[in-house]
């Protein structure tokens, strides 16, 4: 399994966010986060579902 698959994500990890343009980065920051781990999520599924080649 390659390595950067167990690496975690990045999310938002700013201060608390005090205004709206704020708010709307942070959100974004943790949507993209999410879409990356869900990403890895699916590659590590698939990996496990192949076949066990044997010699």
């Amino acid at each position: 399994m390659p390595a950067d698959l167990l690496q975690p994500c990045a999310g938002y990890t700013g201060p608390l966010p005090q205004s709206e343009g704020q708010i709307s980065d942070a959100l974004i920051a943790e949507a993209r986060g999410r879409e990356c781990a869900n990403g890895r999520l699916a590659t590590v599924a698939e990996i496990l579902t192949l076949p066990i080649l044997e010699d």
